[in-house]
C-alpha cells in the first residue's frame, strides 16, 4: 500500500461508486469552514437528485452563518452518543484526508474503510485512510472538484447546488483574492452565478454579519502585534483573557491572519490563540510572489499542514510553552 497521498482514482470511478450506492454518508474536517460546508452540502443535494439517501455529518461546532445554507439538507453534528449507523453503502470525505481532522469519527471510519472515497485538494493527508482518493492540489477548493463531479454524475447545476459550491470556492480563495485563484476558478464562478447565485447577498450573509465582539477582539489582537524576522513576519497573540475581555468566542478570530499581509514588508502572518481545551491554535498565511514562504513547512513542524500559502496546526501544549517554539520557527524564515 502506497504511503503517498495522491489520486489513485478519477472522477468516473467515484461517480460509478455513487451510482452503485443507496445510502451515502458525507463528512469533512472538524470545525468545517466554507469549503467544507459547501462541498458536502452540494454533494448531498446532487446525489439526492439521483435517488440516493444522503446524510451529512459534521464534527462541530458549525458556525451560525452557515446554518441557513445547510437547511433543508439532512445534516447532523457528531457527538459521543450520536454517530452514523452501519447501514451505509458509501462514505464521501471532502476537503480533508487527514485522520487528525476526522478524529470524532475515527473508529467508525476504520470499521468502514473499504467504503470511503476521499475528495480533497490539500497536499497532505493519510493515504492509508482510503484506497479511493481523488486529490487535486491544483484545485482552489474541494468545491471546485465537486463541480466537476456533479457534471460527471449528469446532475443539473441549479441554484440549490450552485450556492454552496460558490460559497466553497469564494471563501477558500478569500473571495478571489488569494493566489490559488485561477482562470478555471473564475470560469466556475461565472457558471455558478449564471445558475442563480447572488454574489453580493452571499458575501453579506457570510462576511458582513459579525458581532461587535469580533471588533473588540481584533483590537486586542492588533495590540499584541509583533514584527519578527527582520520585518518579514507579523505575529498576533490571543489569550483566553482576550476572548473574555472582548466577550468573544474562538470563531470571532477567523480571518485575523490575513490582516497583517496588507503591510508591504510582511511576507508571513501568524496568529497563535489559546483554545478552551487548553491547546494552542496556530494559523499561518503568506503572500505569493518571488519571495513566497511555504508556511505549510512551518505548520508541519507542529504536526499540522494545509497549503503553501495558508496552513495551520493545533498544538497540544500551553501557550507559555508553545509560543517560544513558534517564535523560534518564525525567526528562522
Amino acid at each position: 500500500m502506497t504511503s503517498k497521498y495522491d489520486s489513485n482514482v478519477d472522477l468516473s470511478t467515484i461517480a460509478d461508486r455513487i451510482r452503485g450506492a443507496g445510502r451515502i454518508v458525507i463528512t469533512t474536517h472538524v470545525k468545517p469552514d466554507g469549503d467544507a460546508i459547501g462541498s458536502t452540502i452540494a454533494l448531498a443535494r446532487a446525489v439526492e437528485r439521483l435517488g440516493k439517501e444522503a446524510h451529512v455529518w459534521y464534527s462541530g461546532p458549525v458556525m451560525d452563518v452557515f446554518k441557513p445554507l445547510i437547511a433543508p439538507t439532512k445534516a447532523s453534528v457528531v457527538a459521543e452518543s450520536v454517530q452514523p449507523g452501519d447501514k451505509i453503502d458509501l462514505i464521501l470525505v471532502t476537503d480533508t484526508g487527514a485522520r487528525s481532522q476526522l478524529r470524532d469519527l475515527g473508529g467508525w471510519l476504520e470499521r468502514h474503510r473499504e467504503k470511503i472515497c476521499i475528495i480533497d485538494h490539500h497536499i497532505q493527508g493519510d493515504a492509508d485512510l482510503s484506497d479511493c482518493r481523488l486529490v487535486r492540489t491544483d484545485a482552489c477548493a474541494a468545491s471546485e472538484i465537486v463541480i466537476d463531479l456533479v457534471d460527471e454524475l449528469g446532475v443539473a447545476m441549479d441554484r440549490s447546488i450552485a450556492e454552496p459550491l460558490y460559497l466553497g470556492i469564494a471563501t477558500d480563495t478569500g473571495w478571489f483574492r488569494f493566489s490559488n485563484t485561477t482562470a478555471a476558478t473564475f470560469r466556475h464562478a461565472a457558471r455558478l452565478v449564471q445558475a442563480g447565485v447572488d454574489h453580493a447577498a452571499l458575501f453579506r450573509a457570510i462576511e458582513q454579519t459579525d458581532p461587535p465582539s469580533r471588533l473588540r477582539l481584533l483590537a486586542r489582537a492588533l495590540t499584541s502585534l509583533e514584527i519578527l524576522a527582520g520585518g518579514r513576519v507579523a505575529l498576533l497573540t490571543l489569550r483566553k483573557a482576550d476572548y473574555e475581555a472582548a466577550g468573544a468566542t474562538p470563531d470571532d478570530s477567523h480571518g485575523f491572519s490575513d490582516l497583517p499581509l496588507s503591510v508591504e514588508s510582511i511576507e508571513v502572518a501568524c496568529v497563535i490563540a489559546e483554545t478552551n481545551g487548553g491547546s494552542v491554535k496556530l494559523s499561518l498565511r503568506s503572500k505569493p510572489g518571488p519571495r513566497a514562504v511555504d508556511v505549510n513547512q512551518v505548520a508541519r513542524q507542529f504536526g499540522g499542514g494545509g497549503h503553501a500559502r495558508a496552513s495551520g496546526a493545533k498544538i497540544e501544549d500551553t501557550m507559555d510553552r508553545a509560543r517560544p517554539k513558534i517564535l523560534a520557527a518564525l525567526d528562522r524564515l
